[in-house]
């Protein structure tokens, strides 16, 4: 029996090895299978961008070669300007006002006229105001008679000092009744305040005026206002400037020379904006009031900056580019850009004066292409020739 057991001892032993053996066969399987797998999938990986460099190099090859116009950079002038709207006024606007009531007796002027400072624009009935001055002009000199009579028996010690003072007292007050009359009588002839033109006549011979009613509205003209409403944002740079263009579309945009004559210190309660007065010289006599007026303002100058049309400019993944052209080929430049100026805009970083940049057929190009530059020009207003 002994010898039986020690032979199936060895049995068991082998059977228990085997088992373990096909135990871990799934798993050396599974683990071989992942091997195989990256190992194809890091080969296709690498096959793939294999083609894609060699598609890349053989499109390179087969692109033909684009037409393109450059700018080549010269350093120039940019300005920042803003243009806003304003209203031609004029530079004085005066209302004449009847001094006294009366019937209009004759108009001297019409709308339209020329005027003198002192010119006379209409006569009013004078009759009543005549009466008044000539009774007050007697009254006056009675009451000098009887003060030089009281004045030369006060100094005879024949009358008291008090009917001195009375008379004196009489003759001052006939005085100031005799001076206003003549003022009124004076008053009946209208005249002109200031020079300039009459812009509206309000009356008409026949018509009878009361103190205070309007005869007339006069214009200066010789010179000119320009209003114009400057943004908060914009005020501190008006503030320094002292000179400005202002262009008049009605006169086929005309740009006439204008100086600064006042900036409000207070904003416009509607609008927020601070007023601005220009004085502009109309010795022509072209520019009329309410005229539509765009006023200059430049903010900023810059003297000396490389500029690129801003269609040039393309902007690529959050960054700005412009394509420039280097022994016959395209190469992209990222570029910071400054002040703008109408289509123009300023470069800061990325370009240096001499370069040519392509400002036609830019959209059509690639890094490392080769171009043909039918046309390059130093000023980008060439190209529309």
């Amino acid at each position: 029996m002994k010898e039986e057991q020690n032979v199936l001892k060895p049995e068991k032993k082998e059977k228990k090895w085997l088992r373990r053996i096909w135990g871990t066969l799934p798993t050396l399987f599974f683990i071989s299978l992942l091997i195989v797998v990256i190992m194809l999938f890091s080969r296709i990986q690498s096959e793939s961008k294999l083609l894609e460099e060699a598609k890349k190099s053989q499109l390179r090859q087969k692109q033909p070669d684009v037409n393109v116009v450059t700018l080549e950079l010269v350093p120039s002038v940019i300005r920042d300007r803003i243009s806003l709207p304003g209203t031609v006024a004029p530079w004085v606007k005066l209302d004449v006002l009847a001094e006294v009531g009366g019937k209009v007796l004759k108009k001297e002027v019409e709308e339209g006229n020329a005027v003198r400072k002192g010119d006379v624009i209409a006569v009013l009935d004078s009759r009543d105001y005549q009466n008044a001055f000539n009774s007050a002009k007697a009254s006056y000199e009675t009451a000098v008679s009887s003060l030089n009579r009281f004045q030369k028996l006060h100094n005879e010690q024949l009358a008291p000092r008090s009917q001195l003072d009375e008379a004196v007292a009489q003759s001052e007050n006939h005085k100031a009744t005799r001076d206003t009359a003549a003022l009124n009588l004076e008053r009946c002839t209208i005249r002109a305040p200031i020079s300039g033109v009459i812009n509206h006549l309000y009356i008409d011979n026949g018509q009878y005026l009361s103190a205070s009613d309007k005869v007339a509205e006069i214009l200066q003209m010789e010179q000119v206002k320009v209003k114009v409403g400057i943004p908060e944002s914009d005020v501190d740079a008006v503030r320094h400037l002292e000179d400005f263009n202002v262009t008049i579309d009605a006169l086929n945009g005309k740009i006439f020379p204008a100086k600064k004559h006042f900036l409000s210190r207070t904003a416009d309660a509607a609008a927020r904006l601070y007023g601005l007065d220009l004085a502009l010289d109309n010795s022509s006599g072209e520019i009329l009031p309410d005229m539509f007026a765009r006023v200059e303002i430049i903010k900023q100058e810059e003297p000396a900056s490389l500029c690129v049309p801003l269609y040039a400019v393309i902007s690529r993944n959050n960054e700005n580019i412009v394509y420039v052209v280097k022994e016959g080929k395209s190469y992209s430049r990222p570029v910071k850009l400054g002040l703008q100026e109408e289509w123009r805009v300023q470069v800061t970083e990325g370009l240096e004066a001499g370069e040519h940049v392509i400002v036609v057929g830019h959209r059509s190009v690639n890094d490392d292409q080769t171009v043909n530059v039918v046309r390059s020009v130093t000023n980008p207003k060439e190209i529309i020739r």
